[in-house]
């Protein structure tokens, strides 16, 4: 029997940006599985230079070709599958919101729709040159791990964005198939229904297929089980109350569709790495920090 892919922080996350920054070229083939869907606490640029890969990202379906960029923000669950070709190469820029200031998050209109939603751009053919000479510059200086290299990223970063933004469109629509189509009825019907006591039999119901059917369907595409999706929006949900609410511990379980304290505490514990307790009181101590003159502003 196939082992579930679980949704987790990516195991590589945890020193994985140097300087606010990371930047990643490599080649797969169609025969490349990722281990399991994931999400990192930072945005995440995808450019498909060569090849065909599809991802699914929170609720929607995205297929990329050549030239077309994906920016998911922090925090948004995906999974990526490479087909069609048998080799695909990409290039992958990992980066935290300290990277851009409010002056030039103000010059790129282009990208505001990706602060809070995925979403992919076209980059137009006759500057995928230049483009892909910025990629193989950071590249070359990032790898080279010297002060002077993160210095000159720190200038050509900027630079490349502003750039992408001049030449960059949204490219036209895609026709979904049908089976993707119904994935993505029955993710928003979790993300709709999350507090209740969801059953698979009513997502397949939702998708109109059969629930053994679905069920394969769901982890092919979706890239985890039905249930660990289930589990992982209501965490989701759970850890964001957590912050917002001062409601005792219970009652956020509750009101994220957990029947069980105990259960959602060790579920919690197996995502963050924290009880919800302690994830509460840290999330106030960071808010705590923030306020204090002198100090940045944190994301929370």
């Amino acid at each position: 029997m196939e082992a579930a892919r679980e949704i987790r922080p990516s195991s590589r996350d945890a020193g994985r940006l140097r300087n606010h920054f990371n930047i990643d070229k490599k080649r797969r083939t169609n025969q490349h599985v990722q281990p399991h869907a994931h999400y990192h606490p930072f945005y995440e640029f995808f450019y498909m230079h060569n090849g065909h890969c599809r991802f699914f990202i929170h609720s929607s379906s995205v297929e990329l070709n050549d030239g077309d960029l994906l920016i998911i923000p922090p925090g948004h669950y995906h999974y990526n599958v490479y087909d069609k070709k048998p080799t695909h190469d990409r290039y992958v820029l990992y980066f935290d919101e300290y990277v851009i200031t409010d002056k030039l998050r103000d010059l790129l209109p282009v990208f505001a729709e990706a602060d809070k939603e995925a979403a992919v751009f076209h980059v137009n053919k006759d500057v995928r040159p230049i483009v892909q000479q910025y990629f193989e510059d950071m590249v070359a200086y990032y790898r080279e791990a010297s002060n002077y290299g993160d210095a000159i990223i720190s200038y050509m970063f900027p630079a490349f964005l502003l750039y992408l933004s001049r030449h960059v469109h949204e490219p036209e629509l895609r026709e979904t198939s049908p089976i993707t189509a119904a994935m993505q009825d029955a993710v928003k019907y979790i993300h709709d229904n999350y507090p209740e006591n969801i059953t698979l039999d009513a997502a397949a119901d939702t998708a109109g297929l059969a629930p053994t059917y679905f069920s394969r369907k769901f982890k092919e595409i979706v890239g985890t089980g039905f249930r660990d999706y289930l589990t992982f929006v209501r965490l989701r949900e759970a850890a964001s109350m957590l912050r917002r609410t001062h409601l005792p511990i219970c009652e956020v379980a509750r009101k994220c569709g957990f029947n069980s304290s105990n259960y959602f505490g060790d579920a919690f514990r197996n995502a963050y790495g924290i009880s919800p307790r302690e994830f509460r009181q840290s999330e106030e101590e960071v808010f705590m920090l923030s306020q204090q003159p002198g100090n940045p502003k944190l994301s929370l």
